[in-house]
């Protein structure tokens, strides 16, 4: 079994179209954006990211009729709590 982990740097990017917008978006549209966004984070990445060996692209287009977010915080254990030494065999 290997000890090393796999690294992924994720970016999330939200386009939001303004409600009452009175305008039909056609999906070719979308699907040109898409195509568009990805053509150009592949050709950066390649830059300022030359350690990525591959880029995976995930859309989608959706009416956001309700996006709910929450940060709890949850007990501190003798696992969680600060202040952290570097004990790698501990997991």
């Amino acid at each position: 079994m290997s000890s090393e982990s796999p690294h992924v740097l994720r970016l999330t990017f939200d386009l939001h179209v303004p409600a009452g917008l009175r305008r039909n978006i056609h999906w070719s549209k979308v699907e040109s954006a898409i195509a568009h966004f990805t053509t150009v984070i592949q050709g950066t990445a390649a830059r300022v990211f030359p350690w990525a060996t591959k880029l995976q692209v995930t859309s989608e287009w959706i009416y956001l009729w309700h996006h709910g977010e929450d940060e709890v915080d949850l007990a501190s254990t003798e696992l969680n709590a600060g202040p952290y030494k570097d004990e790698s065999s501990e997991s």
